[in-house]
């Protein structure tokens, strides 16, 4: 049974602090040059409602890439986005983009110092 408590305890105390995270990202969202601001325009981009209703906007996606000003800068935007919307940044770029695109876009990231 305490064992149980604990678990509970653990689960309750994490999703705490993922809410902590999540709220604290979202208000610094607005600011230009904030990786949450980053984070927020590629999901956005990943979400594009086109004039067929679906499919991602990826000129909007290697906009953002590129306005990201350093690899330290691309870490915190990857952090940022798993904290606002708890998935991995490269995993989705990579469902997002076809095969092609996402070189591209790595090619960006690797280009920044």
């Amino acid at each position: 049974m305490a064992s149980g408590l604990t678990i509970g305890v653990f689960f309750l105390v994490r999703s705490l602090v993922r809410g902590y995270k999540r709220n604290h990202r979202e208000r610094h969202a607005l600011r230009p040059g904030n990786p949450a601001n980053f984070a927020t325009r590629l999901k956005m981009a990943f979400e594009n409602d086109n004039a067929f209703g679906w499919g991602t906007d990826e000129e909007l996606v290697f906009q953002t890439i590129e306005l990201i000003p350093s690899i330290s800068m691309m870490r915190k935007v990857e952090r940022a986005y798993r904290d606002l919307y708890g998935s991995n940044l490269s995993a989705d770029l990579k469902s997002e983009l076809s095969s092609e695109e996402f070189a591209i876009v790595q090619q960006i990231i690797n280009s920044k110092t």
